[in-house]
C-alpha cells in the first residue's frame, strides 16, 4: 500500500482528497499509517488506514469536556454489516489474540477495502468494494462542537459484470469506550442505555453521555460486550494493551436507491435532525483564507503545494480554550496525547498564527498565557484534568518574550504591546534578574542559571522513576541565547519612549554577550558547550541547543563562530527529518526509540531526531551565510524531506520525533505543533527573503 499525493490546488467546492492510499485484498491491513481529524476544541478523531484500532487514543470521536483538555474517547469504532443477495458481509475489524496467543484480526473487513482518502482538516473516506457495488464511508467532525458524523453511500461499479444488488440492508453497531482517553475500558462497569426510535444515549461512570442519532432506519437495543481487544501500539510502548468495548445494539437501515446516503451522528451533546442533515453540507473551506494569505505573502513560492499542505496541517493545533461564553485561543502541542504547553505554544505561535495571518488568535494566545504569568514564569502546561497551571520551566517565559516581540513586529499592535505584553515581559525580566522559583536567577556575569539535580526545566526534560536522563541544570546555552535575544529585543522596542530603560538593557546585554562567548565557546570542539555548572563542570556533548545562538534574530556570537557552529551541526546532527538530539559519536547515543516508557525516555533526548529543530537550523544556516543565494538553495534541501513526508507517508502531518538511525522511523505523536510550525515559518521565510 503506497500513499499517493493528489494536487492540493483545487477549488474548495471540489473538495478533493489531499491523500489517497490504494489498498489490496491480498496484502496485510495498513495499520501503520495513521490519520487525524480535529474539531478546534482539542477533540479529534484518529485511527489507521485499515480502520483497525491499535492505540487507546484511536476513536471516531475523542471529545473535550473542558476545551481543549479533559478528553474522553466516546465511540471507538462502528461495526458495519451488509446484507444483500443472501450474503452477509462484515466490514469492520477488531484485533484479538487467539487462545495460543497469536495476533488475529476478526472480522476482516479490511479485505474489502480498496481506497482510503483524506482531505486534511475536513474528512476521511473509506471505499469498500463488493459484488457489483461500492460502499463509501465518510467521517467528518463538526467544527467547534463535540460532534462527529459518519455517512454511508452505495455506488455502482462502472462496467461491473454483476448488477447492483438492491436493496442492500446495512447494520451498524457502535463500539462504546466512553472513558478518559489515557485509560482503557473494562467490562463490568455499569453502562446505561436509553433508546427511542433512531436516537440513543449511553452513559458510564461519571462521564457525560454519548448521544447517537441516525437520520433513517431504526435502532435495535441489544446490549453486549466485546472482550479482549488488542492494541498493538500500546504493546510496543510497554503499556497495558487490551480493552473491552460496550455495544448497546445496532442501527439498521435499507439502501434501495443508487447514491442514497445514510448518516449517523454522535457526540457529547444533544443532537437534532438538523445536525444530522447539515453535517455533510459543510462544503465551505474555512482554511481557504489562510492558504490565500500565505500565498499572497509568498507569490513566488518554489513549492506552493508544500506551503498549502503546511497551512492545512497547521489548523489542527489552533483550539479554543474555555466555554463558548468565555473562550480564548490556544495551541495544542501534539496529537493524540498532549495539551496546550507553554513552551510549545510560544515556539509554535509565529509559524502557526503569524505566518498564516491569524493575528487575532495570536493576540488571544498571548493574552491567555500572560494572564497566567506568576513570579515571572509562564506556565509549562495546563493540567489535562484540573486545568491548573504548572510552572516547571525556565524557557517558556523567554519564548513568551520572543513570541511577543514577533507578534508586535508583525502586527504593529501597539495597544496590546503597551497594555499587556510589555508589562508581562518586564515582570519576566525583573524576576529573572532578582531570582524566582526553581532557583532561576541571573548570576554576576549576567547569565541565567536555573535548577538543581532534581529538576528538568529546559525542553530536554525526560525523567522516569526519579531518573533524570539529560540533566541540564546550571547555565544552558539556549536559555542564555534566548536571554540575550530578550534583552536586545526589548531595548530596541523601548529605545524611543523609554531610552533610560533601553540603555540599561543594552548594557546588560553587552555583559551577557561577553560572558556568553567566554563561558560557552570551546576552541577544542569548535562549537558551543551545551551547559555549564560552576567553574569546572562543562558538558561538551554535541547537542543541537547551540543552534539558537545563531538562529534567533540577534546572536551573541561573531559571524566566524556562527558559521563554525552551523557547519558542526550539519556534519554531525543533521538528518533528513531534523536534528539529532545528541551526536551519534557520543557514548550515550541511542539510535532507536522503542520499548517500555523507561527505555523510550532514556532515548528521548539522547539521539532521537526532532523535526521542529529543522526550523532553527535552517534559519541559522541562512543567517550565518547572510541569506546568500547559495544558502537559500541549500536551505531548501534541508526542509524538502519533511515536506515530502507531510505530503505523502505523514498523511498531512509531521510526527514529533524520528529515530536517530536510518531510515529514521517516525515515533512519538503523529502530529506535533512545532514540527509543522517551524517548517511553515522557514518555508515562508525562504520564499519571502
Amino acid at each position: 500500500m503506497t500513499a499517493q499525493p493528489v494536487a492540493t490546488h483545487t477549488p474548495p467546492a471540489a473538495v478533493q482528497a489531499d491523500h489517497i492510499i490504494n489498498c489490496g485484498a491480498d496484502s496485510d491491513p495498513n495499520t501503520q499509517t495513521e490519520w487525524l481529524l480535529t474539531n478546534g476544541l482539542g477533540g479529534f478523531a484518529m485511527g489507521t488506514v485499515a480502520a483497525v484500532n491499535t492505540r487507546r487514543y484511536h476513536g471516531l470521536l475523542v471529545a473535550s469536556k473542558h476545551p481543549p483538555v479533559q478528553r474522553i474517547n466516546t465511540v471507538a469504532a462502528l461495526g458495519e454489516t451488509l446484507t444483500f443477495d443472501d450474503q452477509q458481509i462484515e466490514l469492520f475489524n477488531h484485533p484479538f489474540h487467539t487462545e495460543d496467543g497469536d495476533p488475529v484480526v476478526a472480522p476482516q473487513g479490511w479485505r474489502h477495502l480498496r481506497r482510503f482518502e483524506l482531505r486534511t482538516g475536513h474528512w476521511c473516506r473509506w471505499t469498500f468494494q463488493l459484488d457489483g457495488f461500492e460502499l463509501i464511508k465518510e467521517l467528518r467532525l463538526v467544527r467547534h462542537r463535540n460532534v462527529a458524523a459518519v455517512q454511508y453511500r452505495i455506488e455502482p461499479i462502472a462496467d461491473a459484470i454483476q448488477p447492483l444488488p438492491l436493496p442492500i440492508s446495512i447494520r451498524v453497531a457502535p463500539f462504546i469506550a466512553l472513558r478518559d482517553f489515557h485509560t482503557l475500558r473494562r467490562a463490568g462497569a455499569p453502562m446505561r442505555c436509553e433508546s427511542t426510535d433512531r436516537r440513543i444515549a449511553v452513559q458510564a461512570d461519571s462521564e457525560p453521555p454519548v448521544h447517537l442519532l441516525a437520520d433513517g432506519g431504526a435502532f435495535n437495543e441489544q446490549p453486549d460486550w466485546w472482550y479482549g481487544l488488542r492494541l498493538d501500539r500500546e504493546t510496543e510502548r510497554g503499556l497495558d494493551d487490551t480493552e473491552d468495548l460496550f455495544v448497546p445494539g445496532s442501527f439498521q437501515h435499507v439502501l434501495s436507491v443508487t447514491g442514497a446516503s445514510w448518516t449517523i451522528c454522535f457526540g457529547t451533546e444533544q443532537i437534532d435532525q438538523d445536525t444530522a442533515a447539515g453535517a455533510f453540507d459543510q462544503r465551505a473551506d474555512h482554511l481557504a483564507p489562510l492558504v490565500q494569505h500565505v500565498q499572497s505573502q509568498t507569490p513566488a513560492s518554489s513549492d506552493p503545494a508544500g506551503l498549502e499542505s503546511l497551512v492545512r496541517a497547521s489548523d489542527a493545533f489552533v483550539v479554543q480554550r474555555g466555554s463558548d461564553q468565555s473562550w480564548s485561543a490556544s495551541i495544542i502541542a501534539g496529537y493524540p496525547w498532549f495539551g496546550d504547553w507553554g513552551r510549545d505554544t510560544m515556539i509554535a505561535l509565529p509559524g502557526l498564527l503569524l505566518a498564516t495571518g491569524r493575528d487575532d488568535e495570536a493576540r488571544s494566545v498571548l493574552t491567555t498565557f500572560a494572564a497566567a504569568q506568576h513570579d515571572g514564569l509562564i506556565p509549562n502546561l495546563f493540567d489535562e484534568r484540573t486545568d491548573t497551571p504548572h510552572y516547571n520551566t525556565v524557557d517558556a517565559s523567554l519564548w513568551f518574550i520572543h513570541a511577543a516581540l514577533e507578534y508586535t513586529a508583525a502586527t504593529r499592535d501597539r495597544r496590546t504591546w503597551t497594555e499587556l505584553l510589555l508589562p508581562t515581559c518586564r515582570q519576566i525580566i525583573n524576576h529573572y534578574m532578582r531570582g524566582t522559583q526553581f532557583d532561576i536567577h541571573m548570576d554576576g556575569d549576567g547569565l541565567i542559571s536555573a535548577g538543581n539535580p532534581n529538576t528538568q526545566l529546559t525542553w530536554m526534560d525526560a525523567q522516569t522513576d526519579g531518573v533524570v536522563f539529560t540533566p541540564r541544570h546550571g547555565k544552558a546555552v539556549e536559555i542564555n541565547a534566548l536571554w540575550y535575544r530578550a534583552l536586545i529585543g526589548l531595548a530596541l522596542v523601548l529605545s524611543e519612549r523609554e531610552p533610560a530603560e533601553a540603555e540599561h538593557l543594552n548594557k546588560l546585554a553587552a555583559r551577557v554577550k561577553r560572558s556568553f562567548n567566554r563561558t560557552f565557546w570551546s576552541d577544542e570542539t569548535g562549537c558551543l558547550i551545551d551547559h555549564v555548572r560552576g567553574d569546572d563542570e562543562r558538558d561538551t556533548a554535541l547537542r543541537p541547543n547551540q543552534v539558537f545562538a545563531v538562529s534567533l534574530p540577534v546572536s551573541p556570537l561573531p559571524r566566524t563562530k556562527q558559521m563554525r557552529v552551523m557547519q558542526t551541526l550539519r556534519n554531525d546532527l543533521l538528518t533528513p527529518m531534523g536534528l539529532r538530539s545528541l551526536s551519534p559519536h557520543d557514548r550515550n547515543y541511542h539510535g532507536r526509540y522503542q520499548g517500555a516508557p523507561f527505555q523510550r525516555d532514556k532515548a528521548y533526548h539522547q539521539g532521537t531526531v526532532w523535526g521542529w529543530l529543522i526550523g532553527p537550523f535552517t534559519e541559522g544556516w541562512l543567517r550565518a551565510h547572510r541569506f546568500s543565494e547559495k544558502s537559500k538553495t541549500e536551505a531548501r534541501t534541508f526542509i524538502a524531506p519533511l515536506i515530502e513526508h507531510l505530503q505523502n507517508t505523514g498523511l498531512g502531518q509531521i510526527h514529533e520525533i524520528f529515530e536517530g538511525d536510518p531510515p529514521h522511523e517516525p515515533r512519538g505523536t503523529i502530529a506535533q505543533a512545532w514540527s509543522i510550525s517551524e517548517l511553515l515559518r522557514v518555508a515562508a521565510l525562504l520564499d519571502r527573503s
